[in-house]
């Protein structure tokens, strides 16, 4: 499926809001989508290599737009070439959609605790926009909160209209924390430092509590909502996975192969990619969610070969004494056999 940008908007000196409509290739769509849901973008730079990224869509009316948010991290970057991209009304190709955390997740939910860092805040917006169609400015028993970590309030895109739904709903309330600038003053809303939901007053435990950011920030949000709510149902989304950075650094290549036990099917892998990569692009059908070590959703188990693992965060000593890795964690180092779990 092919987009292209009809409208776009800047947020903040960094963030731009585009309005994207489809072209051709409209299959991919055919089941109604639901904000939340990340998309997969490919698309090729200047030097011609293709690129690919996942953005969350912010809000769409199916079949004539799907909006989303994209931070421009500066020259050479993927979401410059991007930006630059759909500013140019230029088509960009869609693989494909994915992704669990949308508003169905949390519909039945009455109190949703959502945590998001610096542009994390995209899916945290979708979900509270989709609140606001269902439940208008009141909603009895309902409470969604909303901890922002950011590193100035210049940086928050969409900060008026969360402003004024804090303001307004019942149902709404949130709290920034402003980590690389001084604050004049505080208030209810805007606090200077880190998040510590040690002392951040939370209104009630939560039934779900959503994360969004980066790896490292997720991990502790996780970490710390485990500590604080042990009874509360945590779901992350953050994408890292990427190349293996040793991989990048060794001047050769070498062909490698898994198979899958199961499915008794041989792919030829790249090495310097993480097993769940390698397995979508073979078309291989693998839960996964945050592509971060955190959610715990692509687990595989490894019956022979060698697979060089990267820091997780979920998984115990007994999985790991029965060689369950993780897919978004790992990458194949030889030839190796697995089972998906």
């Amino acid at each position: 499926m092919k987009l292209v940008c009809e409208e776009t908007s800047l947020l903040t000196s960094r963030m731009r809001s585009f309005r994207l409509m489809p072209v051709s290739d409209t299959d991919l769509l055919a089941a109604d989508t639901m904000p939340g849901e990340y998309f997969v973008f490919s698309f090729d730079d200047e030097g011609n290599n293709s690129l690919q990224r996942c953005y969350t869509l912010v809000s769409a009316e199916h079949g004539k737009f799907y909006e989303f948010i994209i931070e421009d991290r500066g020259e050479g970057s993927a979401s410059n070439v991007i930006s630059r991209l759909l500013q140019e009304r230029k088509e960009v190709n869609i693989l494909g959609r994915g992704g669990e955390i949308t508003f169905n997740s949390v519909r039945s939910r009455k109190n949703v605790l959502l945590i998001a860092g610096g542009v994390g805040i995209t899916l945290p917006m979708a979900l509270i926009r989709e609140c606001f169609k269902s439940y208008g400015y009141s909603a009895p028993g309902v409470v969604v909160q909303l901890v922002l970590s950011c590193h100035d309030l210049g940086s928050v895109p969409c900060l008026n209209e969360l402003m004024d739904l804090h303001t307004r709903c019942d149902w709404f309330s949130m709290r920034i924390h402003v980590t690389r600038v001084k604050l004049a003053k505080f208030s209810d809303i805007v606090r200077a430092g880190r998040i510590d939901l040690a002392f951040d007053y939370i209104k009630a435990v939560p039934e779900s509590a959503i994360v969004c950011g980066g790896a490292d920030f997720a991990q502790s949000m996780v970490t710390a909502i485990n500590t604080k709510f042990p009874q509360t149902s945590v779901a992350v989304e953050a994408f890292s996975s990427g190349r293996s950075f040793d991989y990048i650094m060794k001047s050769e290549t070498h062909k490698t192969e898994i198979t899958l036990k199961t499915l008794n099917r041989v792919i030829s892998v790249d090495p310097g990619l993480t097993v769940l990569d390698n397995l979508i692009s073979h078309n291989v059908s693998i839960r996964n969610m945050c592509r971060s070590g955190i959610c715990g959703s692509c687990k595989f188990r490894l019956h022979s070969g060698d697979i060089r693992s990267e820091p997780d965060f979920c998984l115990s000593a007994k999985d790991k004494a029965e060689k369950v890795y993780l897919a978004c964690c790992s990458y194949p180092s030889e030839n190796a056999v697995i089972d998906i779990i």
